[in-house]
């Protein structure tokens, strides 16, 4: 059999082969499949926990956002399955290079192609995500300054971060705040960043490694409670986030149901959501948002 002939016979297979695609779904289709796919990224235990460390889809997953996503679920119907994904922080935003490009406009791959229908992931929204997601808030954070107890007299205000050395998760909203401080009113004497997993970045602090960290303030709470005993909140920076669900643009019907869901779990106080955030952090999810809400700016 000559060559020619193989290539040929190669391409004709290729031809009758079955095109299998995946695509973004709408809330029908998802219905319609009976299951609903969630991108859960384990960035710390404030949010979820995923074991063992190397799983992607054979996950034991707990935390807040994998029961407060579970309760979601449920109101679709008791024939609706949930399959979750383990992602990494950043890959809720890269596009089909595997990048993430704050300036480009596109939806991330992992929507695009259907391999996800939501991030349930507590994301802060802020311009350059917003340009490739849609967003229903939760509820409304801060962001808090973490440091190693011994060093709470060198932080004071905010402008006493000039020139520190800070651990911080690439492309967290923590991230882009600090970024665009070195631009500006730190550009003179920038923030010496080191970029790390979030709980390294915990972890570097409560030794004493690294100067300060900062996380979103259901995460503080958490932290410094629960976890880093050396570690204290020193301040808040930045303004009010919106933390939330993120979805695919042209999802508005999902991300309608989900904002129909928030409504009604924050109305009563023995909602599944207040229970769930009592279970965690030791008050309701509306005590939360009115704590948020009196710290000031």
């Amino acid at each position: 059999m000559t060559n020619r002939l193989v290539a040929l016979i190669i391409l004709y297979c290729v031809f009758l082969m079955p095109v299998v695609s995946v695509d973004a779904r709408s809330l029908d289709e998802i219905k319609k499949s009976k299951e609903i796919r969630i991108g859960i990224s384990p960035i710390h235990p404030s949010v979820c926990s995923a074991e063992p460390p190397d799983c992607r889809t054979d996950c034991q997953i707990s935390g807040p956002a994998y029961d407060a996503v579970m309760a979601f679920v449920s109101t679709l119907g008791k024939d609706i399955t949930p399959r979750f994904l383990r992602i990494g922080w950043d890959e809720q935003f890269f596009n089909k290079d595997g990048k993430t490009v704050r300036d480009a406009v596109y939806t991330p791959e992992l929507l695009a192609s259907g391999q996800v229908d939501l991030y349930p992931n507590n994301l802060s929204v802020n311009a350059w995500r917003s340009q490739k997601l849609d967003f229903v808030t939760l509820f409304p954070s801060r962001r808090m300054v973490i440091v190693n107890r011994s060093r709470m007299a060198q932080f004071k205000t905010p402008s006493d971060l000039a020139g520190k050395v800070a651990a911080i998760e690439k492309d967290t909203s923590y991230h882009t705040w600090m970024q665009e401080q070195n631009q500006g009113i730190f550009a003179s004497n920038p923030i010496l960043i080191r970029l790390m997993l979030t709980h390294d970045c915990l972890n570097a602090v409560d030794k004493g490694e690294v100067d300060f960290t900062i996380v979103d303030s259901d995460a503080a709470i958490w932290a410094v409670r629960h976890q880093y005993k050396q570690s204290d909140m020193a301040f808040p920076v930045g303004t009010t986030d919106e933390n939330g669900w993120a979805f695919r643009k042209e999802d508005k019907d999902l991300q309608d149901a989900v904002r129909t869901f928030f409504k009604a779990q924050r109305a009563d106080d023995n909602s599944a959501l207040n229970r769930i955030w009592q279970k965690y952090y030791s008050m309701s999810l509306t005590q939360f948002i009115q704590l948020v809400g009196s710290i000031s700016e």
